[in-house]
């Protein structure tokens, strides 16, 4: 175990001396032997590994390893999966990094096999766009390391506890101030590569998308805090007024569509795969409305397992923006918000809802500002 640890020690110090980007953000990694691993991983803290499985690699495919494990820490990896899959997040953040690491020279433990199609792409987009893809029987490390090069495992606490939303955030700024500081490093010494400044770049200062700015939105409506909308129930019938509980699963999403013949099947095909990525984190309640200037149609319901949705458009009347809100209230719904895809070429508004509500905008068409919620704009 001693000889397996030298190795790893070895491989590391040679990426201080000759990449110092990686070889900064290695020593922030504690080892840590762990015979049942079968290959390696990390969880933002450590870079476990099997010592018979390094035995058996050559000194450039344990710097590979690294430089892979401290990729997976740096893009925040291991605080991001949500109740993915855990095999299949492992498959798509390793192709996610995987191309980089190839164009930096780097020699890993395993077949990368990379997909052009995932390339430049972040984790969450290649999750979806992977499907129900099953990692191999004979891959790697199995289903814990499918793609066995070294695992991503979800961070811990100090303690070993689950991380909630605000500590894995913490964890999230933690790794982009080390991710800094050691670009800061490699750049003083004249050998910070331009693909790898890109990648600091974007993960310091994303640029977001759209569909970035819509899963913020859905994440932070599923935040674990404290609402006076709707007050707790239980204290409620002793006379006293305070804040419920909101929970870190989303009691359900009310998502509507407008038929009015401003959104084409094209763009609701898009519109759902981006959704369906993000809602695959999170076991919750989908209701889609299909809405012109009435609604049309029964309101369906899906869960996770029926995702990726699959949205139709219905009508082609006018636009008003009110039937589905009405059909809410009627219903009795607490949603934890509302996404409706539209041009919003109306001004048929309801009162507040008191719930969030995100207005996904498609095309260019001109108008005012809603007199609530938030607006992004969708590229056609």
């Amino acid at each position: 175990m001693f000889e397996t640890e030298q190795k790893l020690r070895k491989a590391r110090a040679g990426l201080i001396l000759d990449q110092p980007f990686f070889g900064a953000l290695a020593l922030r990694l504690e080892l840590k032997a762990d015979p049942s691993a079968g290959t390696a991983w990390t969880d933002g803290k450590s870079l476990g590994y099997d010592p018979t499985w390094i035995k058996g690699l050559t000194l450039d495919q344990v710097k590979g390893l690294w430089a892979h494990e401290i990729l997976h820490c740096a893009c925040a990896h291991h605080v991001r999966r949500g109740q993915r899959d855990a095999a299949r997040w492992n498959l798509a953040t390793d192709q996610a990094i995987n191309h980089i690491l190839v164009n930096q020279g780097f020699t890993l433990p395993n077949d990368p096999q990379l997909d052009p199609q995932y390339r430049d792409k972040a984790a969450e987009e290649i999750y979806t766009l992977m499907g129900d893809q099953k990692p191999e029987p004979d891959q790697g490390g199995g289903g814990a390391d499918p793609g066995g090069n070294g695992a991503v495992r979800d961070g811990k606490g100090d303690q070993g506890q689950t991380l909630g939303p605000q500590d894995q955030d913490q964890e999230a700024q933690n790794w982009k101030v080390a991710l800094t500081q050691a670009a800061q490093q490699a750049k003083a010494c004249g050998n910070l590569p331009a693909d790898l400044a890109r990648l600091v770049a974007e993960i310091v200062h994303p640029k977001l998308n759209p569909y970035e700015l819509l899963r913020q939105f859905v994440e932070t409506s599923a935040r674990n805090d404290y609402s006076w909308t709707p007050p707790n129930r239980r204290y409620l019938q002793q006379g006293f007024y305070l804040p419920s509980l909101r929970s870190e699963e989303l009691p359900e999403i009310v998502m509507a569509v407008d038929t009015s013949g401003s959104v084409d099947q094209d763009q609701l095909d898009q519109f759902a795969a981006e959704v369906s990525g993000i809602l695959e984190a999170y076991e919750t309640t989908i209701t889609v409305i299909y809405c012109d200037s009435d609604m049309q149609g029964t309101p369906e319901v899906f869960t996770r397992e029926d995702l990726p949705l699959t949205l139709a458009a219905a009508g082609g009347g006018g636009t008003d923006f009110r039937p589905p809100f009405k059909w809410i209230q009627d219903q009795g719904l607490e949603p934890a918000c509302l996404i409706y895809l539209t041009d919003m070429d109306c001004r048929r508004y309801p009162v507040d809802p008191g719930f969030p509500v995100l207005w996904a905008k498609i095309g260019d068409w001109p108008t005012a500002a809603p007199p609530f919620g938030e607006v992004i704009e969708i590229d056609d």
